[in-house]
């Protein structure tokens, strides 16, 4: 028996790792309008950390692959 889709996630668990990254894809958004607004002084490294694991996050939801 050989598997066709070795590497790729199921469409289940694709949405529920969306569905899960969206908290960080608003701070992320937020982040980019405060320092567009120049309050940089109001943004800690552990937020930005949090922000771009959301965008991995939605990467492997959008591409379904397997990183670990």
């Amino acid at each position: 028996m050989q598997i066709t889709d070795k590497g790729k996630l199921s469409l289940s668990v694709r949405i529920i790792v969306g569905v899960l990254s969206l908290p960080s894809l608003f701070l992320a958004f937020m982040l980019i309008s405060e320092a567009l607004k120049g309050n940089f002084d109001g943004i800690g490294a552990f937020e930005i950390i949090y922000a771009l694991v959301g965008f991995f996050a939605i990467y492997i939801a959008l591409t379904g692959k397997k990183f670990f």
